[in-house]
């Protein structure tokens, strides 16, 4: 090899090195204002409104004093967003929070497990709530000056025999093959969810899960992710990220995860699709109900969002980082 190759071959190489050192740099201003925008978009237990806690349980005492009539009683424990505390403030400002009711009877008395959400739906209906079977829940909304204010999805639950969870799945008047108890583990996902990383790496891990929902919500109008799935892909490619002074690096952690995300397409044997499995069930794709389109136009947002990140690194003044994040993450990214 001649001399100038070698010095040719040196030089790139130092320049690569510059480079990928410069990108490991972190802005602790541009930190802050990550750590700022989560405050602005979490929800947590403690920020839930007071009046969605006291209607959930005026909702489950009503429940109770109905039912017994029928000689049906349940435990009830919170689920979803709520208990694995991702949750984020909804732009519309419609709060909800998911309950699940496992009630002590079997699968056998109620063959139709429509026919037990009809009993739900019957004993809660009022003047001041509106209350609808969906397929996967009974949801009670309450309105304020004629528009959704806040409601609670009561996740209908019985146990089998062997003690797991089977979910009550259907509406009114849907087909018979509809209509169908299905294996669930709530609970255990929760856990999954609660227990995956601890101390610093886990609030960095609920505070890019937060981002991502955000990012959904300022991104989609219809066809969008389901919360769930968004979580569940966290658990799967999510790593924590640090500066060099050991600091929380949230750009790196972020842009990694998105990164991975997007790099997974195809892991369903379909190049334009991405599979996100629910734990323990490896059959149910959380990302199944997409279509193609929408599936196309979520790889390309992923995309966008990826290069939006990857801009930020470095020496780059944080205000022009945060007008280039303001758009896939919202304006609350500059407050």
């Amino acid at each position: 090899m001649s001399i100038e190759r070698v010095i040719g071959a040196a030089i790139v190489s130092v320049a690569v090195w510059v480079l990928s050192d410069s990108k490991k740099s972190a802005s602790p201003e541009l930190q802050r204002m990550f750590e700022r925008f989560h405050d602005e978009i979490k929800l947590e237990e403690n920020d839930e409104r007071l009046k969605l806690r006291t209607k959930r349980e005026l909702l489950l005492k009503t429940l109770r004093k109905k039912l017994a009539a029928h000689s049906l009683g349940f435990e009830s424990f919170d689920q979803g967003s709520y208990a694995m505390r991702t949750g984020v403030v909804p732009k519309d400002g419609n709060y909800d929070i998911d309950v699940g009711l496992i009630f002590d009877c079997s699968q056998e008395r109620f063959p139709n497990p429509v026919e037990l959400k009809s009993l739900v739906h019957d004993a809660l209906v009022g003047s001041k709530r509106n209350i609808a079977i969906r397929r996967a829940c009974v949801t009670v909304t309450y309105f304020y000056d004629q528009m959704p204010d806040y409601h609670v999805d009561l996740a209908i639950y019985v146990r089998a025999t062997d003690g797991s969870l089977l979910l009550a799945k259907g509406r009114r008047h849907s087909e018979t093959a509809k209509c169908e108890w299905v294996p669930a583990a709530p609970q255990e996902l929760t856990q999954f969810v609660l227990a995956k990383f601890s101390g610093d790496e886990q609030a960095q891990y609920r505070r890019c899960i937060r981002y991502l929902k955000r990012w959904r919500d300022e991104n989609f109008v219809s066809g969008a992710p389901v919360s769930i799935a968004l979580t569940v892909a966290a658990t799967m490619w999510f790593e924590p990220k640090q500066a060099e002074d050991g600091a929380p690096f949230d750009l790196a952690a972020i842009h990694s995860l998105v990164k991975r995300i997007r790099q997974n397409f195809g892991n369903n044997f379909s190049f334009d699709r991405l599979a996100v499995p629910l734990p323990g069930f490896s059959r149910t794709d959380l990302m199944s109900k997409l279509t193609p389109l929408q599936m196309a136009f979520f790889k390309e947002r992923l995309r966008s969002l990826e290069n939006a990140l990857s801009k930020c690194y470095g020496d780059m003044p944080v205000v022009q980082a945060a007008r280039i994040l303001a758009t896939p993450f919202g304006r609350d990214f500059l407050s």
